[in-house]
């Protein structure tokens, strides 16, 4: 999995923090297994609007392309660790998610065909 870090509404991001976001978001591709093509996982961190709380949160953007399949994730949080945080869990989910999908529709199809074939004898 390739992984893409932007940085904008900074002066100049923190090395420590691109690290620990990169460390963060990497065992996603576990999920992904072997089988998958090439993945391209695109990361932006950006400060988010204070909107009443004290300290000056941190708004990451993750999009994740799977060959046709894109998900997408964002969380806002005090720190860029937290938001990583939530990022991951978040696009763990979506990839548990649609990781199904295409095995249930091809039963359930089959099932049909099989239901049809044998209402024909």
């Amino acid at each position: 999995m390739k992984i893409s870090i932007n940085a904008t509404q900074f002066i100049a991001l923190p090395q420590a923090s691109r690290d620990a976001v990169e460390e963060k978001l990497t065992p996603i591709a576990r999920l992904l297994g072997t089988d998958e093509p090439v993945a391209l996982l695109e990361v932006e961190i950006a400060t988010a609007p204070p909107e009443g709380r004290s300290a000056t949160p941190t708004r990451i953007t993750a999009r994740l392309a799977i060959g046709n399949d894109v998900l997408r994730a964002e969380a806002v949080k005090p720190t860029a660790e937290a938001a990583a945080d939530r990022v991951r869990s978040t696009l763990e989910h979506e990839i548990r998610k649609t990781r199904g999908k295409g095995k249930s529709v091809w039963r359930r199809g089959a099932e049909r065909l099989k239901d049809m074939l044998r209402a024909v004898d």
